[in-house]
């Protein structure tokens, strides 16, 4: 009996658990009241975005133990000032210069240019007492006198110019160096005469931007002695920057002209030759490379010329320090920074390696620029 007691207890056990187990809790339905929200086409369900930023500065703390509490806001208030985007950042320069108005600027020019040329009795002066429209009509009356008289000067040039030609075809003395150079300045200023005159024609107030901005179409009767200083103060400063940035072409030339002692003009320059010497004696850089070569070989030969004519008239020594000075940089050679004394010198040096006639002349002085250029002074190869 016992036996069976423990098998009764066993499965009436065992018949518990799978009871248990085999009869799950019921599920649990929802209350239809918690309904899902419908989702709306083009809603975004993203959180916005949230720009943070940078928290706040925390006041030093003490340095002593004594330090009251009442001194802790104001250490921080002037912490955070401190630190504030606006401290944080310079201000702009106020002394930083503003951008020029060129239109100012030559407005400034012209009233330097006439004020000059009062002084030196060159231009009326306008009566103190007059008006500003007084003013200006006075001298936009005195300029237009005086570009009138430098255009019949050309005319005066001319019948000069004749008298000289006729003189030299009856059989006269030659010419002089001095009449060679004014007859090639008239020349020059012939060519420019008609252009000028339709602008004072047209648009005399535009002649002070001719000035500054084209100074080549001036005739020479027709500049004021401050806008022929600076003409030629930016002519001198352009040649000088020629002979300083190209020094390493000329040092090419001159090698060239060591190595190769036959070699000719055409093949002593390459492209950035002909640039570097259109730029050292003063003529345009304009133009395709056989342009710029002829434009070389013509002054050049202009060169061998006037050296002959120096060389005649006792090898320079007459010419004043403005002249000699006008002769080298003619040559290619910058004078800034040279004494009378060191112009003349150069001078004697270039005519001492020009006097004796040559085969190629241009090849001559165009080694003479470089060796001038890359301050071989002596040292000349032969031509």
């Amino acid at each position: 009996m016992v036996w069976w007691t423990g098998l009764w207890r066993t499965t009436a056990l065992y018949s518990g658990t799978r009871f248990l187990s085999s009869n799950p809790p019921p599920p649990t339905i929802e209350s239809s009241s918690k309904e899902v929200p419908p989702v709306v086409p083009g809603s975004s369900t993203r959180k916005p975005k949230v720009e943070l930023r940078p928290g706040p500065v925390k006041p030093p703390k003490a340095t002593s133990e004594s330090r009251s509490p009442s001194s802790s806001p104001v250490s921080s208030n002037s912490t955070s000032s401190d630190h504030s985007p606006a401290a944080s950042h310079p201000s702009a320069n106020p002394s930083h210069p503003s951008p020029v108005n060129p239109v100012h600027t030559v407005i400034k020019v012209a009233k330097e240019d006439y004020q000059e040329a009062s002084k030196h009795g060159i231009l009326a002066p306008p009566p103190p007492d007059a008006s500003w429209a007084g003013k200006l009509y006075h001298q936009a009356k005195e300029l237009f006198k005086f570009y009138w008289n430098g255009i019949k000067l050309i005319n005066t040039h001319r019948k000069r110019v004749r008298d000289i030609n006729a003189r030299v075809k009856a059989g006269g003395p030659p010419l002089s160096r001095w009449e060679t150079r004014f007859i090639a300045n008239y020349k020059r200023d012939a060519l420019k005469l008609i252009p000028f005159a339709l602008i004072i024609i047209v648009a005399e107030e535009a002649i002070p931007l001719v000035v500054i901005y084209t100074p080549f179409l001036l005739p020479s009767t027709c500049l004021l002695p401050s806008q022929k200083e600076r003409i030629d103060a930016k002519r001198r400063e352009k040649q000088q920057t020629f002979a300083e940035s190209m020094k390493p072409v000329f040092e090419g030339v001159h090698s060239r002209a060591l190595e190769q002692p036959d070699a000719s003009v055409d093949a002593l320059l390459d492209g950035s030759a002909l640039v570097s010497y259109n730029g050292v004696l003063s003529l345009s850089t304009f133009g395709p490379p056989l342009m710029r070569l002829r434009r070389i070989k013509k002054h050049l030969q202009a060169i061998a010329a006037d050296d002959a004519l120096l060389f005649r008239e006792n090898a320079g020594e007459r010419l004043s320090a403005e002249e000699v000075r006008e002769a080298l940089e003619e040559r290619g050679i910058v004078t800034v920074g040279l004494s009378t004394d060191a112009m003349r010198d150069r001078l004697r040096w270039w005519l001492s390696h020009t006097s004796q006639p040559t085969d190629d002349p241009v090849r001559t002085r165009a080694v003479l620029v470089a060796s001038n250029a890359i301050g071989k002074h002596e040292l000349v190869p032969k031509a």
